[in-house]
């Protein structure tokens, strides 16, 4: 940051300081995050726990930064300051650049509040929400910005900014609450319905930091355009500076370039990290009524094919009808027991796989014998390679609340053929990705 800038930050931090309307609209936000999270949890049944951080944070980043902005740059318009400060020497860029400094260094204090406050979420899923906030704050200056060049007065500024941070920020919120499909696609393209939190997968969050970069190029080159245009000899307003023009349009165009290589890249897989290892459960029932002898089954023990598990008095002996691992024992030696009831519960360990749930919007794309790769959370990044071996023909039961158009989810087995012991490991989490092309 020149000197210039760094005086313009300096400047526009104090302004900041000393408006009380301008200061309260970046604390209260993060405020009434933490108290509706923390402190009333008011959350419905099966509401997600970061639901009030993820809609006070797009009131943050949208409301707050969009009308601060416009009405910073329109002011100084407005009182002839800009072109005071344009006679002394700064250039245009450099104000941009202080003006800019200052909200987006807020725009990070306020993200890093937002990420704290997500439940139990990791590390990582805390960065991946304060990396798209940081992002989503500068499309909003940005916003603010084309806004603040483009309005003929503060009071404009004011009025237009105010305008569409509420468009940017409740539309989002309204289209969620409603569940409304339509709703949905249509505000789905904004910043502000794609912050990612403790509940977005890995491909989700793909997708969303995508079309947050998308929306800042959409704005950078719509802010190029309006800067290039506008004449500061006779308004007072932002300088053209042809370099500055072209050095924006060119980041602007490769930015652009390298998102869209990145969403095709991405487009050509299906990932889910709604996956685990997996096999068939085989339930052992009673074999008749009395009590339960010889029966000493432990959890993880291993069993074999028609290997003797127990008697119940007077009757034959209970045996395995797998080779299998023991999940689960519901019954002791010495125990009543009934035909009725299931005295174990063994896996079968000669179809462990990997069982991947994957949406019903993306089914067909999946063929028999298609390659994947897996990786399994006791594993941590390790890759392990595999093939589609069956996929289901009816869809999981819908466990959500009252929305039957929910996108429902297609068991689709995946077998991998990398030598690795997967017995004891049944349960564990796991991701796929399978390639499309």
């Amino acid at each position: 940051m020149t000197n210039s800038a760094g005086a313009i930050f300096i400047k526009q931090s104090k302004d900041i300081m000393k408006n009380s309307d301008v200061l309260s609209q970046f604390i209260v936000y993060p405020v009434m995050a933490f108290i509706m999270t923390t402190v009333i949890d008011i959350g419905m049944p099966g509401m997600p726990e970061s639901m009030f951080i993820t809609m006070f944070a797009g009131m943050f980043v949208g409301m707050a930064f969009i009308s601060a902005v416009a009405a910073a740059i329109a002011e100084d318009i407005e009182k002839n300051s800009l072109r005071f400060l344009l006679m002394a020497g700064v250039k245009s860029h450099e104000y941009l650049m202080g003006l800019g400094g200052v909200f987006l260094s807020i725009v990070v204090i306020g993200s890093a509040a937002f990420s704290i406050m997500l439940p139990g979420a990791s590390f990582v899923q805390m960065l991946l929400m304060l990396f798209s906030m940081i992002l989503g704050g500068a499309a909003s200056i940005l916003i603010g910005a084309i806004i603040g060049m483009t309005s003929k007065n503060q009071q404009q500024a004011i009025g237009t900014g105010a305008l569409t941070g509420m468009i940017v920020s409740f539309g989002p919120f309204l289209a969620n609450m409603s569940q409304n499909e339509t709703m949905q696609n249509i505000f789905r393209i904004l910043y502000t319905m794609n912050f990612v939190d403790d509940n977005t997968t890995v491909m989700e969050a793909v997708q969303s930091f995508g079309i947050i970069i998308a929306n800042i190029i959409v704005f950078a080159l719509i802010f190029t355009w309006v800067y290039g245009k506008h004449d500061s000899a006779n308004k007072g307003g932002i300088a053209v500076s042809k370099k500055a023009v072209a050095m924006i349009l060119a980041v602007a165009i490769i930015a652009g370039a390298g998102v869209g290589a990145f969403m095709w890249y991405n487009a050509g897989f299906i990932a889910t990290d709604n996956a685990k290892v997996a096999t068939t459960m085989i339930p052992v029932s009673a074999n008749g009524a009395g009590v339960l002898e010889r029966f000493a089954l432990q959890e993880g023990q291993q069993v074999s094919m028609d290997e003797v598990l127990g008697w119940v008095e007077g009757g034959n002996a209970m045996r395995s009808p797998v080779n299998g691992l023991v999940t689960q024992t519901n019954a002791v030696q010495g125990q009543q027991v009934s035909p009725m009831e299931t005295v174990a519960v063994i896996s079968y360990t000669g179809n462990v796989h990997i069982q991947a749930n994957i949406e019903e919007t993306d089914i067909l794309n999946v063929r028999l014998g298609q390659r994947a790769y897996v990786r399994i959370d006791t594993f941590g990044r390790q890759r392990f390679a595999g093939y589609v071996s069956n996929i289901g023909t009816s869809a999981l039961p819908y466990t959500g609340l009252g929305n039957s158009r929910a996108t429902l989810l297609i068991p689709v087995e995946i077998t991998i053929v990398d030598n690795v012991d997967l017995d004891r490991l049944i349960g564990v989490n796991a991701s796929v990705r399978i390639p499309l092309r």
